[in-house]
């Protein structure tokens, strides 16, 4: 089995020797340690329990797929769907491994060349893209035995062959960039394009089932044209139908080319394209940005500096917020983490309001009749979610300092630090909405509007006093409880909708009530920021 394996090694020009130690030691470290993903209640669950939630996920799939009758069709979706599944994977989890540069003290002095440590960390990440792969694939292999028998055992080689593929796609589209821009821009446009991803999966996943809950699934079926050769699903669903002998002439012409492009774009990944990986792993990090210039006193000039003087109550209180805008512009996993979150809010506005396009005049009039801009409430809230992010960092060790400060004032750096993130995020959020919201409901929703946005506000300040987060980027990211995150979120989420419900209340009664509660805004939102920086000290 290793003979076949090494004389494709020796055409990559890839040393063997090099690339199976590697390969050996990297495999042995990972399984001697829990995987970091699906934490739940501080507890790492196992590659296993991992690989049984994505099957659960291919089950669920088969309830759209087995409603299409044409085999070619349901093989093309399914492939689309697993490319795009882990694409997004592989650009969200495993980029850090592949870009991973813990290693360069032990392997950089090394003779180990580009070409040998690149398919290296590409074999390591296909050992866990294929084990995904597959386990999202299982269910709709049982499903294709049952109905086409052998069909199922071609379509998991398939499946394997698409895992490479969608990782030779997206590491070539990595190293191609990579030769026209210096190593440091290259983490910056990589952390900008994950974030479009991340945009993108999230609109698709609320906007794609809308438009589509009125198609006739059943009567669709798979028809040759032209630009069907041009799409990698289709290649590799007229592959499997080829190699189990139900192909046709037009599925001998799609394994070719699913063929001809795997080898290919592997031989100019490995060949031409890996040149010069070893210099961009040592000449960048994928934490923060390089060229981030030093917290000053004097950072924040003119208006800015009169507008920190204005909204700080304190010089500590101003450090926490200067603080924070740094790390808001040179942390890329900060930006990774918030970024979405902010345009996620523009997606769920469309989810919510689903706006007729045929008949968008008579859409408008009936919405202007409604209380819907009291969602522009709800989806607004998203644009806090970044306060919750604001105590961890990948350089967390200088978070001593906080310890060794003689001042009774700590609480207020993070009192700064909230006031940063709610004037970066929450409030541009909120001017924006004012657009559609003027435009469609006019100025008497206004003092709503407020009403809801304010106590939006006073609620972020408050979750962070109630949950006791910790001073701002004094943690490791890797103490994140991804479980405890999410029952933030969702009791963020139930709050805010006590204020929605609340607001439409206040909204059914005279207009001098909401008016004189907005008056009283300001004075909540003081109290709720003095409640964080007379926190305790421990």
């Amino acid at each position: 089995m290793v003979s076949p394996l090494n004389l494709l090694l020796k055409i990559l020009g890839v040393d063997i020797n090099h690339f199976w130690v590697l390969l050996d030691a990297k495999l042995k470290i990972d399984f001697r340690r829990a995987p970091n993903s699906f934490q739940s209640a501080g507890k790492k669950q196992t590659l296993i329990k991992q690989l049984f939630i994505y099957a659960f996920l291919g089950a669920i799939i088969i309830v759209s797929l087995y409603r299409i009758s044409d085999l070619m069709l349901q093989l093309s979706v399914f492939f689309a769907f697993l490319i795009v599944f882990e694409g997004t994977i592989l650009l969200t989890e495993f980029t850090a491994v592949l870009f991973d540069d813990n290693e360069n003290q032990i392997l950089l002095p090394r003779p180990v060349t580009s070409r040998t440590l690149l398919l290296v960390r590409l074999a390591h990440i296909t050992v866990y893209m294929s084990n995904i792969a597959l386990a999202l694939s299982l269910p709709f292999a049982i499903y294709l035995a049952i109905s086409h028998g052998l069909l199922s055992v071609v379509f998991l080689v398939a499946v394997i062959l698409c895992a490479w593929f969608t990782l030779i796609l997206a590491v070539g589209f990595y190293m191609g960039l990579a030769r026209f821009i210096s190593a440091e821009r290259f983490k910056d446009v990589l952390n900008y394009f994950q974030i479009a991803l991340a945009v993108v999966i999230m609109a698709s996943y609320q906007l794609v089932p809308h438009y589509m809950e009125n198609a006739n699934v059943e009567t669709l079926m798979f028809k040759p044209v032209w630009w069907a050769y041009l799409l990698p699903s289709v290649w590799f669903a007229g592959l499997t139908k080829f190699i189990t002998g139900v192909g046709t002439s037009m599925d001998v012409i799609l394994t070719c080319i699913a063929v001809g492009i795997l080898a290919l774009g592997s031989l100019l990944l490995i060949r031409a394209l890996s040149l010069g990986f070893t210099a961009l792993l040592s000449e960048s990090r994928t934490g923060n940005a390089k060229d981030a210039k030093p917290v000053e006193q004097k950072s924040v000039k003119g208006w800015k500096n009169k507008l920190v003087a204005l909204l700080c109550v304190s010089e500590v209180e101003k450090a926490g917020w200067q603080f924070t805008m740094q790390h808001i512009k040179s942390d890329r996993k900060l930006k990774q983490q918030v970024y979405p979150m902010f345009a996620y809010s523009l997606i769920m506005v469309i989810a919510f309001l689903k706006p007729e396009i045929n008949d968008f005049s008579s859409y408008i009039a009936e919405l202007a009749n409604s209380s819907k801009y009291l969602l522009f409430v709800l989806t607004g809230f998203f644009g806090t979610i970044g306060i919750s992010v604001i105590p961890y960092t990948d350089t967390p060790k200088a978070a001593w300092i906080y310890d060794m400060a003689s001042t009774s004032q700590r609480y207020h750096i993070q009192s700064g630090a909230i006031k940063a993130m709610l004037f970066t995020f929450y409030l541009p959020l909120q001017v924006l909405y004012l657009i559609p919201i003027i435009w469609i409901w006019g100025i008497s929703v206004l003092p709503y509007v407020f009403l809801g946005a304010g106590l939006s506000a006073v609620l972020a300040i408050l979750l962070v006093r109630i949950q006791a987060n910790p001073l701002p980027f004094s943690q490791a990211r890797e103490m994140v409880n991804k479980g405890e995150q999410t029952l933030r979120m969702f009791l963020g989420m139930f709050l805010i909708g006590a204020i929605i419900g609340l607001v439409y209340l206040v909204s059914l009664t005279h207009v001098a009530i909401g008016i004189v509660l907005c008056v009283l805004l300001p004075l909540i939102i003081s109290l709720s920021y003095r409640s964080v920086r007379a926190r305790s000290i421990r």
